[in-house]
């Protein structure tokens, strides 16, 4: 003889249930899209559009950095000091440097904020160098230097796609974080 569930206690069962598939759904929907870099005038939590002129050319010398991590007139004054590039000379076909410019300036981080809730860049003030921002440092500040900057694998804090799998997406979510010789890592 199978007894019947009390109305309430049914109802309960089945509200319970629902609101944790809604919640399990809206998690996993949260973990596949999230980048913690949102200010960038774009759906939250979605990657940059790529450009690959801007790949190629900047990116045969370093990662080419997602522009969403200056504002624009940070990556104007880069593109209009290319023969001294963080002491290099990068210069490039006036034409080319006008059309990546242009990609940069459209996917720059707006009012000058790069992550969500982050203090915003002050135009003209502070470094060029992503590295250098207060949100880069405040993101890194635990990270000990033998996992980074004397790691071979890594060596240097500007070359993200080491540890962050996704970097050149701008997908920079904790999560796909494997620093090379030591894994994952958690803050």
């Amino acid at each position: 003889m199978t007894q019947q569930a009390h109305p309430i206690s049914w109802f309960l069962g089945s509200s319970l249930t629902a609101a944790a598939l809604a919640i399990g759904v809206i998690g996993i929907s949260l973990t596949l899209t999230g980048t913690g870099y949102a200010d960038d005038g774009h759906e939250l939590n979605r990657a940059i559009p790529q450009n690959a002129e801007y790949t190629a050319e900047c990116g045969s010398c370093h990662m080419a950095y997602p522009a969403n991590l200056l504002p624009a007139d940070k990556w104007r004054a880069i593109t209009a000091n290319l023969e001294n590039h963080f002491g290099d000379n990068a210069s490039l076909d006036p034409q080319v440097t006008a059309r990546i410019e242009e990609y940069l300036v459209q996917h720059a981080a707006q009012n000058g904020k790069v992550m969500k809730n982050s203090t915003p860049l002050l135009a003209g003030a502070g470094p060029q160098k992503i590295t250098e921002q207060a949100f880069f440092i405040h993101e890194h500040d635990e990270i000990p230097r033998r996992i980074v900057q004397d790691n071979p694998k890594v060596g240097s804090f500007s070359q993200c796609s080491n540890c962050h799998n996704l970097a050149e997406k701008g997908i920079f979510d904790e999560d796909t974080v494997n620093i090379p010789g030591f894994g994952r890592w958690n803050d």
